[in-house]
């Protein structure tokens, strides 16, 4: 079955936390006053990891990400299809923070701690639920 025409899409993120225990939120630029997490749509033939990486380099310049594990698996319905989303809890040392190069995606970033989240207006609701959950590890 072709990607582009099958009922569900399937999506993943990346919580990225550094030493201090804060959590990397992008905003995007179709709409500067929402914020998501890093990642993106999985290409055919392409596995989990290799996509987050490939999604994660891409959106933020970072290369080198720890890949802990899976913290959340969402999923809901639109008109159009089906989505699910699976949430991956990643670490990176400070020492790569500092060269964060967002895509031509979004307008900044911004490094938070997870009790933070209510302050951000997040594209989808379950991204601070997502985010909160790292404070449950």
């Amino acid at each position: 079955m072709d990607i582009e025409n099958q009922l569900f899409f399937v999506t993943q993120d990346a919580i990225i936390t550094n030493e201090e225990g804060k959590v990397l939120i992008l905003c995007h630029n179709s709409d500067p006053d929402r914020w998501l997490l890093p990642g993106g749509k999985i290409k055919k033939n392409e596995s989990w990891i290799e996509g987050l990486r490939r999604e994660v380099k891409e959106e933020t310049g970072i290369t080198e990400l720890t890949i802990d594990k899976i913290i959340d698996i969402s999923s809901w319905i639109e008109p159009e299809a089906g989505y699910y989303v699976v949430t991956f809890l990643c670490s990176v040392s400070s020492e790569k923070t500092k060269n964060i190069k967002i895509s031509n995606e979004h307008k900044k970033y911004a490094w938070v701690i997870p009790d933070e989240s209510d302050k951000y207006n997040f594209w989808h609701p379950d991204i601070k639920k997502r985010i909160q959950k790292t404070l449950l590890r």
